[in-house]
């Protein structure tokens, strides 16, 4: 006997099909989340590994683009008609932007090393030494006090116990700066190879659009490339806005840094701060810098009292950065509201750790804006029925 063949049926069956197989997985995930996290992010750290000289071209030549475009007009406008007709690409503006990232890093670093003259390090070894010195006279007043009290036996338990364990991390510390030398290595090499493939990205933009436009048409037709298109538009105007709201952050946090550890006496505050202000480019990265600079040199000074007014201040300054300065500055940029800032970096700060923190701006951005568009095409279609 042979059964009727039902179109409709069999739509609805492969439907059912597919909603359960997606309630299966969307349940496997929420219910083995950490497993799931663990998995997607062990995948991302692969990935990354495998085409790191790739995503740093990438990351360069966006970084670089707005300056390559700048001195590339600057550099056409002083042609003439019949000259410019001869320019195939963009190496003269490419190749200025260059001279000026390689020459304003070499400029850093000899003003670092000319900051750090011998006889400053000299004066700092002697720092080294007074406070070392100091540190054991104050053990000593303390083994006395604890004696004097009847309190040195148990004392002398959790000294043993301390000094265990910093001898432990300073061990542990110490091979894992050993181990991540060849990983420190092999991303200056994946650094150098960006750098080099990123400068073919710029001088040639035009050429690479063109191809991978021919590319998309062929393989995924007109109207998917403009979509695909106008997607990563939208993401590099958004990843555009982050970095330049996170330099304006880093400018100001290394200002607020510089003259506070200025104002309370902390030797080389100005660069100390200054240097802080910018490595909070990284989340939390900036403040655990400063933090241990500061308080260290701080503590050379043979003046104590400068560490621990330094690490108010850090701390101060640390909950006005995340509370008011990145929220306003870095949220303006990509237009997202200041709490929307603070519950992007609270979610995927909570779900991802570090790299959640990195990226949560711009990704909360993103989402803002699939929402927005998602929410006028309802409305539109409503509007029209």
């Amino acid at each position: 006997m042979r059964l009727p063949w039902n179109r409709k049926y069999l739509e609805i069956g492969f439907h059912v099909i597919l909603t359960a197989g997606v309630l299966v997985l969307l349940g496997a995930v929420v219910f083995h989340l950490s497993a799931a996290k663990n998995v997607i992010l062990e995948t991302a750290r692969h990935v990354l590994a495998v085409f790191a000289p790739f995503f740093w071209s990438v990351g360069i030549a966006v970084v670089l683009e707005p300056l390559v475009a700048f001195w590339q007009r600057f550099y056409e406008k002083r042609l003439t008609a019949k000259q410019k007709t001869r320019v195939k690409n963009r190496r003269v503006g490419t190749g200025i932007t260059y001279l000026l990232v390689f020459g304003v890093i070499a400029l850093l670093i000899c003003g670092v090393v000319r900051s750090l003259g011998t006889a400053d390090l000299e004066s700092l070894a002697q720092q080294a030494g007074d406070f070392t010195r100091q540190a054991g006279d104050w053990l000593v007043l303390l083994q006395l006090k604890l004696a004097e009290y009847g309190l040195l036996q148990n004392a002398e338990g959790i000294l043993t116990t301390a000094v265990t364990e910093v001898s432990t991390a300073i061990e542990n510390g110490v091979l894992r700066a050993a181990g991540a030398l060849p990983e420190a290595g092999g991303q200056i090499l994946n650094a150098a190879i960006g750098f080099a493939a990123a400068f073919y990205f710029l001088s040639e933009k035009e050429n690479v659009q063109f191809f991978l436009g021919q590319v998309g048409n062929v393989f995924l037709g007109q109207g998917r490339t403009r979509k695909i298109s106008g997607f990563f538009t939208e993401v590099y105007e958004v990843v555009m806005g982050y970095l330049c709201g996170q330099l304006v952050d880093a400018a100001i946090m290394g200002a607020l840094f510089a003259g506070t550890f200025w104002i309370i006496g902390i030797p080389y505050g100005v660069v100390i701060g200054i240097f802080s202000g910018f490595s909070n480019l990284i989340p939390y990265f900036g403040a655990a810098v400063a933090f241990l600079l500061a308080v260290l040199s701080g503590l050379f000074s043979l003046e104590p009292m400068r560490a621990v007014y330094a690490a108010i201040a850090i701390l101060l300054l640390q909950q006005l950065d995340s509370a008011v300065i990145v929220p306003r500055v870095v949220g303006s940029r990509v237009e997202l509201h200041p709490v929307l800032v603070l519950l992007s970096l609270a979610v995927f700060g909570g779900f991802f750790g570090f790299w959640g923190l990195l990226f949560a701006v711009p990704l909360g951005a993103l989402l803002k804006n699939f929402f927005f568009r998602l929410y006028e095409q309802k409305a539109t279609k409503q509007r029209e029925n």
